[in-house]
């Protein structure tokens, strides 16, 4: 499966000059791409204005993930902030009834070619902003794609192992590729490296982080280092540092296979839920 992982800066606070930045870095992927991964909050940088960003289903966003999804023929999926269900003015939501609470979220979109999608709420939202304003997600899901189970995760979620932790029952795995999308510090870098190959073995999945660079409105740089690690912790390609890229990437699930058949820790693994 062929994968492009856009490594972009992002403007703070401004969806339409990222569409615009993001559709000029779109020329350069190739027409036979598969999965197209943006980073965290896309459109607006980290944390946002729930109350001035927040988008529904009928929002600008989803409007250019299906059209940019269609035109591109292949799933796109990144995160905005979102109140899935409630009418959207242009950005902002209407003020609600006595009856409606509005509820944001940090919500990743998987956005099909033929404008089908999945959407994850982050479950851990980050202190400092985010977890004051928006509401954390309750569940996992797994997406059908091309022969692979993917499973999706927003930045934050990354330190949590319980919440990333594989499954394997009658001979299928909960997944074989996580997709990690975040707005990842620099001076966090050193954890950063270090849990995407640490989570990649523990489930014995694939596992791709992308981050974004820039520095954003409090003046905060963001490292970069978007990269895609194999089941055994080995990174398989990176884009090395804090620079403006896309990485594109094939993965392969007979040598993912292989392993596991070879390697049989998942038979070992202990079961539990998380209540």
């Amino acid at each position: 499966m062929k994968i492009a992982c856009v490594q972009s800066d992002i403007i703070a606070r401004n969806p339409e000059e990222n569409f615009k930045h993001l559709d000029n870095l779109f020329m350069k992927i190739q027409d036979d791409t598969d999965i197209i991964i943006l980073p965290e909050t896309f459109t607006t940088g980290f944390p946002a204005e729930p109350e001035l960003f927040a988008e529904d289903e009928n929002g600008p966003t989803m409007t250019w993930l299906r059209e940019k999804a269609k035109e591109k023929n292949c799933a796109i999926c990144g995160s905005f902030i979102t109140a899935f269900g409630l009418q959207s003015t242009v950005y902002g939501l209407q003020t609600p009834s006595n009856s409606q609470i509005l509820k944001f979220h940090n919500t990743f979109v998987w956005m099909n070619p033929d404008g089908s999608y999945q959407t994850y709420d982050k479950r851990h939202t980050f202190m400092g902003g985010e977890k004051e304003q928006l509401c954390t997600g309750e569940n996992l899901i797994t997406i059908n794609y091309k022969g692979w189970r993917i499973r999706p995760f927003v930045c934050y979620d990354l330190r949590f192992p319980v919440w990333l932790r594989n499954s394997y029952k009658d001979g299928v795995f909960g997944y074989d590729l996580a997709i990690v999308i975040a707005n990842w510090p620099m001076q966090k870098s050193h954890i950063w490296n270090t849990l995407i190959p640490a989570r990649a073995i523990e489930n014995q999945a694939y596992f791709i982080g992308v981050n974004r660079v820039g520095i954003d409105h409090n003046k905060i740089p963001y490292i970069g280092e978007t990269k895609v690690v194999n089941g055994k912790g080995r990174t398989v390609a990176e884009i090395e540092g804090d620079k403006e890229d896309i990485l594109e990437v094939e993965i392969d699930m007979e040598s993912l296979t292989s392993f596991r058949n070879y390697f049989t820790v998942h038979r070992d693994w202990d079961s539990f839920n998380i209540i």
